[in-house]
């Protein structure tokens, strides 16, 4: 059975997100992170020591994979409904919002600095 490169990169990006989205949860785990409760592995010092090093990397490969994914599944969805005659404009456009938004979630995970 034949993939088209769509299929092909969604079914990549849910794999990758089922590990992703793991490594995320259990680390709000409050024995994990050494807290009583799951509110404060969200207090702002837990956060700021988050951001840096390894865990933003995965935070930001959570939101670039996520991203990714959600926008190749509207890609092919308007592929499907407008016609590979608008291809170059959807792939125009869905390149742009990825640009866009990846761009929000660097600055997101980067641009966090202690108060």
């Amino acid at each position: 059975m034949g993939y088209s490169r769509i299929q092909l990169w969604q079914y990549i990006t849910a794999i990758l997100l089922i590990f992703l989205l793991a490594w995320h949860f259990a680390s709000r785990l409050p024995f994990l992170r050494g807290v009583e409760s799951f509110a404060e592995t969200l207090a702002p010092d837990k956060v700021y020591e988050d951001v840096g090093g390894a865990t933003g990397i995965l935070a930001l490969a959570l939101a670039y994979t996520a991203l990714f994914h959600g926008l190749n599944g509207l890609r092919g969805i308007l592929l499907e409904w407008l016609g590979p005659s608008r291809k170059p404009v959807i792939n125009t456009v869905i390149i742009i919002l990825f640009i866009v938004f990846a761009g929000l979630a660097t600055y997101g995970v980067t641009g966090i600095t202690k108060p």
